[in-house]
């Protein structure tokens, strides 16, 4: 595989990973960006016998984000409590939401926006990246069956919020 088919076939996996994770399609696009920028840069060290072209980008990705976010400080980490008790009231003068075109995309967002950064990682791992629960437990240090259940009940969390008219 070369780079170029690479970047076609992964750059809405690696997209949708990193906006999954950051909430912010500005942020998102420096990273992918960046992530591709360092992708193609190293793309002779590749190795297919090692991991897949996807979890590869994926993995540089994830790392490009975490030092995105520690080296700007506009992209807020604050947890939602944190934002609640500020009066932060979700889709208020949210310009990300408003600029959200897409319904799915906007409800996804809004589903998303209030889950803690781990359980929106656990949910882009089995959804977007399409990992297993046996390769999200190695990931997170702890075994598929729990990891089955955190899923599950991060789900039917989303399903309830939906259900109570929190999302449009």
């Amino acid at each position: 595989m070369t780079f170029e088919e690479a970047y076609e076939e992964y750059y809405e996996v690696v997209y949708k990973s990193i906006y999954m994770r950051m909430l912010s399609r500005e942020n998102t696009e420096d990273v992918v960006q960046e992530t591709f920028i360092r992708a193609m840069n190293s793309w002779n060290d590749f190795d297919e016998t090692k991991s897949s072209a996807k979890t590869w980008l994926c993995t540089i990705a994830k790392n490009t984000m975490i030092n995105y976010i520690r080296n700007n400080k506009k992209h807020d980490m604050s947890s939602f409590d944190e934002m609640n008790e500020a009066g932060f009231e979700p889709g208020a003068e949210d310009k990300e939401l408003q600029s959200l075109i897409d319904d799915d995309a906007r409800e996804a967002y809004e589903l998303l926006k209030p889950l803690k950064p781990q359980d929106r990682e656990l949910l882009v791992m089995r959804y977007v990246e399409e990992m297993s629960y046996k390769e999200i437990a190695e990931k997170v240090g702890s075994n598929d069956k729990a990891v089955a259940k955190k899923v599950e009940r991060l789900l039917k969390k989303c399903r309830e919020m939906n259900l109570k008219g929190s999302v449009v």
